[in-house]
């Protein structure tokens, strides 16, 4: 569910239908997201956003966001976060945190621009496959076997136009074995950090692939690579739980 205003947001959180509630309100114009407000909500594009009390926000795009309280922000791309109190942050991309003493800002980017807050640095590169996994807490079966994650549109198309249509394995016809973004099919530990790549999105994907395949792509939000689904794709919602429909 997208809103815009802040009679729209309250009214997504009170019917609390929506799993998935994102916020794309015009540049300046503040929402809040409050104690009281249980949902997980996405601030993207422009979007301005103060969380307080235990609001869970995540940031993408130019997105801002003010933190009070025991709110957590998960920051992607060129957002802007201020934090106080004893909200935690968590910035990916190129963000931009601005944190009083007992903010806990992890940092999982070199990129990210940090002032103030208690700074856990875990931004070095990691290019092991199980260890990624591991690192990132992506669940891998006995047979070694990682469920990653896709943002795609109404069509389940990617931004390229790839199809990952639920049901089917895709396979990447340019697969190319090294840790480079490009030739392969690339997915994300989580929904989330999925849509940090395709902001347009509309729908998420659970695959599986070879963890013995798989190919960290350092930098940026994380990701990683495959050449092909061996557990077919899967429609899941923001939270990764399974979509019927």
């Amino acid at each position: 569910m997208i809103v815009r205003t802040q009679a729209e947001l309250d009214a997504a959180l009170a019917a609390g239908g929506s799993p998935y509630i994102e916020i794309r309100s015009a540049r300046g114009v503040w929402l809040e997201v409050g104690s009281s407000d249980s949902a997980t909500v996405t601030a993207s594009g422009s979007a301005t956003v103060t969380a307080y009390g235990s609001a869970t926000v995540r940031a993408s795009g130019s997105a801002t966001v003010t933190a009070h309280d025991s709110a957590t922000v998960t920051a992607y791309d060129s957002a802007t976060v201020t934090a106080y109190d004893s909200a935690t942050v968590t910035a990916y991309g190129s963000a931009t945190v601005t944190a009083s003493p007992k903010v806990a800002v992890h940092l999982h980017s070199a990129d990210v621009k940090v002032s103030g807050g208690v700074v856990i640095d875990v931004s070095k590169p990691v290019t092991d496959p199980a260890e990624w996994c591991d690192y990132h807490g992506v669940q891998v079966s006995k047979a070694g076997v990682a469920t990653v994650y896709k943002a795609v549109d109404d069509d389940y198309r990617s931004g390229y136009r790839f199809d990952y249509t639920p049901g089917t394995k895709p396979s990447a016809p340019d697969w190319r074995d090294n840790n480079d973004c490009g030739n392969g099919l690339h997915f994300s530990p989580s929904p989330t950090q999925a849509l940090a790549y395709a902001e347009d999105a509309t729908r998420f994907l659970a695959v599986g692939v070879k963890v013995a395949d798989l190919r960290p792509i350092p930098g940026g939000t994380a990701k990683c690579k495959a050449p092909r689904v061996v557990r077919a794709c899967v429609e899941v919602d923001i939270d990764g739980r399974p979509v019927k429909r």
